[in-house]
């Protein structure tokens, strides 16, 4: 019998993504951010990892397969419901369809997508066309997408290039307008000059801003990112603002991380700068 669950106080999000107990990537960077910013956020793990990927050796590794699909049925038998959804790092092809089955009861809100499965060229070793494929069939089910630059060429069958110019980003964002996407915010695209820049597809129009890449490379920084983005936007920001603010944060994160000689595969150093996280979003 479904009972009924009055609507709380503050917004709700389910978040599907991995879990690692060290290192701040996935959720350890997107609980956090959620949560600073006034929005409870609801774990739905789609794996969990001794540490992310990202240099420290071969971690321990559980697929939770079933687990999303078998939380929604018992959240929605017992009248839950949620304000947004942020559906993240997958890892295989039953979670994708766990995702579909998902989306089909929680999906009255924004719908944040992230397409993980590539980066610099080419697609993560457990990855290939086929799960591209299947990850496109997520893009009409979100209001919102994520994907790298190399993602997005993938996703649309754009060559992947050294450097992008407006025109080739244009074409990307004219491509995923017909695979059914209504908005997006494409991260890390190199330009020349060694600039980088964000792209934002907010329904009909594209654009992009410009930045100069500093600091070192640390994992995690894409789901920062897009947990800041959501987060502003359910705070009320517009696209573009909420893609600056998350751009900022980001940048400010890096450089605190440089400037303590924090190891980088630790991920950024976060909990200390929350505060300056409210900042930036208010």
């Amino acid at each position: 019998m479904q009972t009924a669950v009055k609507k709380k106080p503050i917004q709700r999000a389910a978040i599907l993504h991995d879990l690692c107990t060290v290192g701040k990537a996935a959720m350890t960077n997107i609980l956090p951010v959620l949560s600073v910013l006034g929005v409870e956020a609801c774990p739905v793990p789609t794996m969990v990892l001794s540490t992310h990927t990202g240099g420290y050796g071969k971690p321990a590794i559980y697929p939770l397969s079933g687990f999303a699909g078998d939380c929604g049925k018992h959240l929605k038998s017992q009248g839950f419901s949620f304000d947004a959804v942020f559906v993240g790092y997958l890892g295989n092809k039953k979670n994708v369809r766990e995702a579909y089955t998902f989306l089909e009861d929680f999906s009255g809100g924004p719908v944040l997508f992230d397409p993980i499965m590539a980066d610099h060229g080419k697609f993560y070793s457990n990855f290939d066309e086929s799960y591209n494929e299947l990850l496109k069939g997520l893009i009409p089910r979100c209001t919102l997408m994520t994907p790298n630059y190399t993602e997005s060429c993938l996703l649309t069958g754009e060559a992947y290039e050294e450097s992008c110019g407006k025109e080739k980003f244009l074409r990307i964002t004219e491509k995923l307008k017909n695979l059914n996407c209504k908005n997006a915010v494409l991260t890390s695209i190199p330009l020349e000059d060694g600039l980088s820049a964000v792209g934002i597809l907010d329904g009909d129009e594209a654009d992009w801003f410009t930045y100069e890449p500093t600091g070192r490379a640390y994992p995690g920084t894409g789901d920062l990112f897009s947990a800041v983005l959501l987060g502003a936007l359910l705070k009320g920001l517009s696209l573009r603002k909420a893609a600056e603010a998350a751009h900022r944060f980001v940048a400010h994160c890096i450089q605190k991380s440089d400037a303590a000689g924090y190891d980088t595969r630790e991920g950024v150093l976060l909990e200390p700068e929350l505060l300056e996280l409210v900042k930036i979003v208010s």
